[in-house]
């Protein structure tokens, strides 16, 4: 018996979704950097990507941010069509000194995209849906409650 392996429709269709996304993670890992770079000395950092984005390229990007900027406490956001991703890291120096917790910082601010969260002290992340006007409320309400702590 001849076993077939010729692709189907649908499995091009998950070989360019898969494509796609590794180069959304790509381009969101790279405006990361550009953003460690533009906030050296920084306490905080609360920013949305401009490009469209993924949690996996959130991630990628603040592991690079973790090694580079040990001392900064950082929420990203990210959009794709209705979709808002977010992540957020302290380090535990940051945590410590000013009893800032990543769990509670999301949750100053997730309900704003009825988003699904999880995380602890030191990383947390979540995802929802919204738009620019939330966003902005976000990242607003994000920058209030690290300056609430650390200022």
């Amino acid at each position: 018996a001849v076993v077939s392996t010729q692709s189907t429709g649908k499995a091009k269709l998950d070989k360019a979704k898969i494509d796609s996304e590794k180069a959304l993670v790509g381009q969101n890992a790279a405006e990361i950097s550009k953003i460690i770079e533009e906030s050296k000395g920084s306490a905080t950092i609360v920013k949305v990507l401009s490009s469209k984005g993924t949690s996996k390229g959130i991630s990628e990007g603040l592991k690079v941010m973790r090694k580079k900027l040990p001392d900064t406490a950082a929420v990203i956001f990210a959009v794709k069509d209705d979709n808002v991703f977010f992540h957020c890291l302290v380090p535990k120096k940051v945590s410590a000194a000013h009893s800032l917790r990543a769990d509670e910082w999301v949750a100053s601010f997730s309900s704003l995209f009825n988003a699904k969260c999880g995380g602890k002290d030191l990383y947390a992340q979540g995802s929802g849906t919204g738009d620019s006007s939330k966003i902005e409320n976000a990242i607003e309400t994000a920058k209030k409650f690290v300056d609430a702590k650390i200022n």
